[in-house]
């Protein structure tokens, strides 16, 4: 399953409705389709999507909304998702809708429309959400003619209808299991947002000594002595870790490792074996400030990966987030850049739609201030700067 399409509205953290294309947007042109993955001969999926902006812009919410839909349409019940809290705010009166476009096997294109409330379990406090209903329509791909009509299913009518409380279904789950049952359709996902604060070796296994000579050159080797017990479950006998020229240490908890590696290494160590896991299945790998921990470089490198068709050969997806405009210098396009502002609500926006011209350096673009928004205002810094010189003349004092 591919998703081409996001959208969302009723969300009260977001203030106008939110849309987000994993599709390109700009005219595709053969000699720079690199970074991209062809779905059909009218879909081109960028394989990386850049989420910029300001502190507390909404960053992190946005990422989040996106994982909620990817577990949502790969079965999970929405009450059990972790980052459902975007969906608070809402009222019993109000009402949540998304719109997801996804393709199956690449010869058909689906729409998706959900629903959702929120409701109280037997009138008590404990607050339960549910979908009230859904959609689900379908055509071949191979019918589209024109890009402007990939996703318009206006004369199509439901191939699937939610009707009420469904007896074979949970109400907060999505009618897509149906289809996901029939084509067994499995979505591989990485989702390091709740990671982002948080720096310990999350992956217990044998790291390629490459990556490892890469993320640290110091490290003669790094060894994991387990037992597996199932499919689920190992159990961590030692770990052997040697620098160079350094004698051989042993350890018994990933904890330690935190006191020989630096907080770089274990966010690589972390990252890049999800971004292994994502490009060998084609998967979803979402990230938080990916910056954090990171020089510029290796950044750079996890981005590479993911727009190289020899690796990438399955169309995997790098989301992320980041406060540094200098990475979007890695672009050659502009329609997989979504800028982000808060201004009484998230408001997310493509850069292809800001910015006609692809040829202009974008960090340039950004930290001008010509988007708007896009750095912390004069009159907040000048009134910060106030503060300081009252506090050093109350010193003087």
């Amino acid at each position: 399953m591919k998703i081409l399409k996001i959208k969302a509205n009723g969300l009260k953290l977001f203030s106008d409705n939110l849309d987000i294309d994993f599709t390109t947007l700009q005219r595709v042109r053969n000699e720079k389709n690199e970074m991209l993955h062809q779905i059909s001969s009218k879909i081109y999926q960028n394989n990386v999507l850049a989420f910029i902006g300001v502190n507390a812009s909404g960053k992190t919410s946005t990422l989040k909304l996106i994982s909620f839909v990817i577990q949502m349409i790969d079965n999970e019940p929405i009450n059990k998702i972790k980052c459902n809290d975007i969906l608070e705010g809402i009222s019993v009166d109000d009402r949540v809708d998304f719109e997801v476009y996804f393709s199956i096997k690449s010869d058909k294109l689906y729409k998706l429309h959900t629903t959702i409330k929120k409701d109280y379990i037997d009138n008590k406090a404990i607050e339960k959400y549910t979908i009230e209903n859904e959609n689900i329509w379908m055509k071949h791909i191979n019918t589209i003619i024109t890009k402007k009509s990939i996703f318009d299913f206006s004369d199509i009518e439901p191939m699937l209808v939610r009707k009420g409380d469904e007896e074979y279904l949970p109400n907060d789950i999505s009618i897509v299991i149906s289809l996901n049952k029939k084509n067994n359709t499995k979505i591989f996902f990485n989702d390091l947002v709740d990671w982002t604060n948080i720096n310990l070796i999350r992956v217990i296994g044998d790291f390629p000594q490459e990556l490892i000579t890469f993320l640290d050159s110091s490290i003669e080797y790094l060894r994991f002595n387990v037992d597996d017990l199932n499919d689920a479950q190992i159990d961590l006998k030692e770990i052997k870790l040697k620098f160079k020229g350094k004698k051989e240490l042993i350890l018994y908890s990933p904890l330690e490792l935190e006191k020989y590696l630096s907080s770089g290494t274990i966010k690589g160590l972390n990252v890049f074996m999800s971004a292994i896991s994502s490009l060998q299945k084609g998967g979803y790998l979402i990230v938080d400030e990916l910056e954090n921990h990171f020089n510029k470089e290796i950044v750079a490198t996890l981005i590479r990966l993911f727009m190289n068709k020899k690796i990438n050969k399955k169309g995997a997806v790098l989301l992320f987030s980041t406060h540094y405009p200098e990475l979007l210098d890695e672009f050659e396009r502009n329609d997989n850049i979504y800028i982000i502002k808060n201004d009484h609500g998230i408001n997310v926006q493509n850069l292809s739609k800001l910015l006609k011209r692809s040829d202009l350096k974008k960090s340039e673009v950004y930290e001008s201030g010509y988007l708007e928004g896009t750095v912390p205002s004069y009159e907040s810094y000048m009134a910060f700067e106030k503060v300081l010189c009252d506090l050093k003349l109350k010193e003087d004092v």
